[in-house]
């Protein structure tokens, strides 16, 4: 990914990529996390759904029965294990990005402002879902924040609030599709802007009051931009 070679002029993005940017589908809508679960023999909910907007860490906490008798190392293990099924799978599987999403990448580029990533994805599941997509090129690794052991969504916003605060980026929003998105926005005094292309309709994401709801980026990208320019 490019480094950054100057100040934004506008501001800084933070993107969350599932449901926001790209729509992933597996063969057999399997998921890398019940895999790993399943090899170890771990019994779960195989109809449990609703996990939108948990980290990685976090799925594997809510599938796992009686978690608090594993020891770290076991999590770790088990934790680590998730970036290799994930690449078995992604060799089968479809990363379509939702409409627009391109053209607001570069109509808000062209305008001064840098796209990075705030995702509940591992480090390795974050680059491979945005190679894959084929929008790599337009994030600098000054600006991805990803999931690592332990972490929930509060605690990478935290970390991406304490780095842009350091770095004195005055300008900052997230934008994400749940309402995870919001209270981990809300937590760190993010501007939170909802985007309802994942699970979640303008109706569900306007009761946990945003800053902004839009449908979708090809709809609603002027309302976006304009939105963008007025915020204080």
């Amino acid at each position: 990914m490019p480094a950054l070679r100057s100040k934004p002029t506008s501001g800084v993005l933070l993107w969350d990529i599932d449901g926001t940017l790209i729509s992933t589908k597996r063969p057999n809508s399997s998921s890398p996390h019940k895999n790993v679960l399943r090899r170890r023999g771990f019994t779960f909910d195989e109809t449990k759904v609703g996990l939108s907007g948990f980290t990685d860490y976090e799925v594997f906490l809510e599938l796992i029965n009686n978690c608090d008798e594993l020891s770290e190392t076991q999590l770790r293990s088990i934790f680590h294990e998730l970036d290799e099924e994930a690449r078995n799978l992604d060799e089968g599987s479809t990363f379509e990005l939702y409409p627009g999403v391109k053209a607001v990448l570069d109509s808000l580029a062209s305008i001064g402002w840098a796209h990075g990533i705030l995702t509940g994805n591992t480090s390795d599941r974050m680059v491979a879902k945005l190679k894959l997509a084929g929008i790599a090129d337009y994030f600098t690794e000054e600006f991805l924040f990803n999931c690592n052991f332990g972490d929930s969504r509060e605690d990478i916003t935290r970390n991406a609030r304490e780095t842009m605060s350091y770095k004195n980026y005055l300008k900052v929003f997230i934008l994400g599709d749940t309402p995870k998105d919001i209270s981990a926005a809300r937590f760190s005094n993010f501007p939170i802007i909802s985007i309802a292309t994942g699970s979640f309709s303008v109706s569900d994401l306007s009761s946990c009051n945003p800053d902004l709801v839009i449908q979708n980026l090809a709809d609603d990208a002027e309302i976006l931009l304009e939105f963008l320019k007025v915020f204080p």
